[in-house]
This record gives structure tokens, C-alpha cells and sequence, in this order.
């Protein structure tokens, strides 16, 4: 399953920060008064809504205010404690003073001291980027790693699903999550989207709305190639889907259709896992392939896409897709 190709997507643009106003507002005062406020923001949403984009703000909006950062992309390491606290030692410069005989406990110690040193200096944020690949750290971040860090780190989450009920039954826990979930961009953030590529035409962008449902992706995937005061950019030998749905007598059904995983991800009627199943179905593979990729077995995998089938009201995986897509 390609994850990292649609979180590099939530990057692609910093003109789809547009319709994020209060949530850049709501990290400000989070800013201002990190020591009153819940220890770690959940940012969620389905693939292509901005997620790394919106993280990517608060970051550089922290370092503008002085506050020290460390940002992981969890595309970039194993889902392991060592593998992750490595990284964040990398992040603040101190990988190379381990020791080379360094055990894991060792690793996982020297991270969280470091982190709790610079909070004691001043604000200090922790961001994790893709958070559904560190499924398997769940438990361990949640009852080991983030209890040890005390006030001053704030923790900005972002990942394709809210955090789980764990979390938020957690006596620890329920209290100091701030969840933050991100949908499609409205009328007037489109509006301003489509004007800033020279589209005013009212008509054609409320039809572009509809079509799109306001999701960023679609529109960066009709717009990303237009910088130039509307005009393809040069070199570029085939039309785009913004030129071919501007052209004379053209309709609609140019527009970019959404990918399977997006769409299976956006829905909210199915669990996690079964999301993980059915976007691996929709890619092809079998049910010993699903089990293997995902370390389950085929009973398990054959029970999720009963699951999965029941939901959507498929009876088989072509009809699967043909639902899903439709």
C-alpha cells in the first residue's frame, strides 16, 4: 500500500493551508500558553486534506516563536522504540554521542532525557507525521514513552485516523488530547483556492466545488501545474485536466477521479484494520498476501472482508471497488 506517496501529497501545496485558519489560530494560542493546555494535538483526516501540510505550519509558526522542535516522519524509520528515539536524537544532534554499544533501553533513556532537557529551557514540540504506520508503537508511546515527558514538550499527532479509544479512555490521557480533525475546504476557501489561479467565473466554480467536494487534493491535482497567471508551464507538451475542462465544449468528467485508497480511507463505517485490508484488496492482492504484508492470518484477513463486504454491500472484491469508486 502506498502511503508515503499521499502524505508527500498533503505537502505538494502551501496554498491549500487556505480554509486552516482557525486551526493555525488555535496552535497559536497553544503557543502562547503551552503549559496551561492539552499535552498533544491530534490532527486526523483521510488522505490528501492537508495533514503534513497544516504540521508543516505549525512547525515553522513554533520555530518563528523560538520553540525548539523535532519532527518525525514515521514513512522514514521502523516502528520500533530504539528506531524511533534514534530519530529523535538525530533530530537534535545528539545520535553521535551514544555510545557505539548502545542497547535499546539505553537508546530509549538517553531520547527521553534529551527531550526533557530542552523543555526545561523553553517550549519544545514533538511532531509525528504519519501516524497509522506506528499502529504497532501504539501502546508503547501511549503507556511508556509519553507519560515520562513532562510539561513544556507539546505533541502535534497527525495520521489518517483519530487516536484510539485507549487514548481517549485513558485516565492519563482523555483529558490531554486535543483532537483536531481536518475535512474538505468549503465554498469560500475554494473560491479563494480557484481565484488565486485567475478562475472567477462563479458558475464554473461552484461546478468545480461540487465535483471535487471541496477535497485539496482534486484541486491541486486540477491546479498544481498552473503557476504562471494561469498558464500551463512551459515544457509541457500534454494538457492538463485543468486545461482540458477549461477548453471550449468541455464537461466535467475530465476532472481526476479519486484512487481506491483515498476513497477507502475516507469512509467512516469502517474500522482501521479493515481500511488496511480492503485498500490491499483493492491493489490486487490475496488474502495470503493481505496476511502476510500485515502479520495476520487468512482467517483473520477472510473475516475482515466479510466485515468489509457487509458494510459497503458487496458480495466480491470487483464489485468492491465498483461501490467504492462509483
Amino acid at each position: 500500500m502506498s502511503m508515503q506517496m499521499h502524505e508527500r501529497a498533503d505537502t505538494a501545496r502551501g496554498s491549500r493551508l487556505l480554509g486552516r485558519e482557525w486551526e493555525l489560530e488555535t496552535f497559536s494560542v497553544y503557543l502562547s500558553h503551552y503549559l496551561k493546555m492539552e499535552r498533544i494535538i491530534s490532527i486526523y483526516g483521510a488522505a490528501g486534506v492537508g495533514k503534513s501540510a497544516l504540521a508543516e505550519e505549525f512547525q515553522k509558526q513554533a520555530i518563528r516563536q523560538g520553540a525548539a522542535t523535532v519532527a518525525l516522519d514515521a514513512a522514514r524509520f521502523k516502528a520500533k522504540p530504539a528506531d524511533f528515539c534514534r530519530q529523535i536524537l538525530k533530530q537534535l544532534g545528539l545520535l553521535g554521542t551514544l555510545p557505539p554499544s548502545s542497547d535499546p533501553a539505553f537508546v530509549v533513556r538517553a531520547a527521553i532525557e534529551a527531550i526533557q532537557r530542552r523543555a526545561e529551557t523553553g517550549p519544545t514540540i514533538l511532531f509525528l507525521d504519519s501516524y497509522e504506520l506506528l499502529e504497532d508503537l501504539d501502546d508503547w508511546l501511549r503507556d511508556f514513552f509519553f507519560p515520562q515527558i513532562k510539561a513544556g514538550c507539546l505533541t502535534v499527532i497527525s495520521g489518517r485516523n483519530p487516536l484510539s479509544e485507549h487514548w481517549l479512555n485513558s485516565m492519563v490521557w482523555k483529558r490531554s488530547i486535543y483532537r483536531m480533525p481536518l475535512g474538505n475546504l468549503d465554498y469560500c476557501s475554494v473560491v479563494a483556492y480557484l481565484r488565486g489561479y485567475g478562475i472567477t467565473d462563479q458558475e464554473l466554480i461552484f461546478r468545480l466545488w461540487k465535483q471535487t467536494d471541496g477535497h485539496p487534493m482534486a484541486l491541486t491535482a486540477l491546479y498544481g501545474g498552473r503557476e504562471n497567471g494561469g498558464e500551463p508551464e512551459a515544457g509541457q507538451g500534454e494538457p492538463s485536466a485543468a486545461d482540458l475542462l477549461l477548453s471550449p465544449g468541455s464537461s466535467l468528467e475530465h476532472l481526476p477521479k479519486a484512487k481506491p485508497e483515498e476513497v477507502i480511507y475516507a469512509r467512516t463505517d469502517l474500522t482501521r484494520r479493515e481500511k488496511e485490508v480492503a485498500a490491499l484488496a483493492a491493489e490486487g492482492l490475496t488474502n495470503r498476501d493481505i496476511a502476510s504484508k500485515l502479520f495476520l492470518s487468512e482467517v483473520t484477513i477472510k473475516k475482515h472482508m466479510r466485515s468489509i463486504f457487509q458494510k459497503v454491500g458487496a458480495s466480491n472484491r470487483t464489485q468492491l471497488l465498483k461501490l467504492l469508486m462509483d
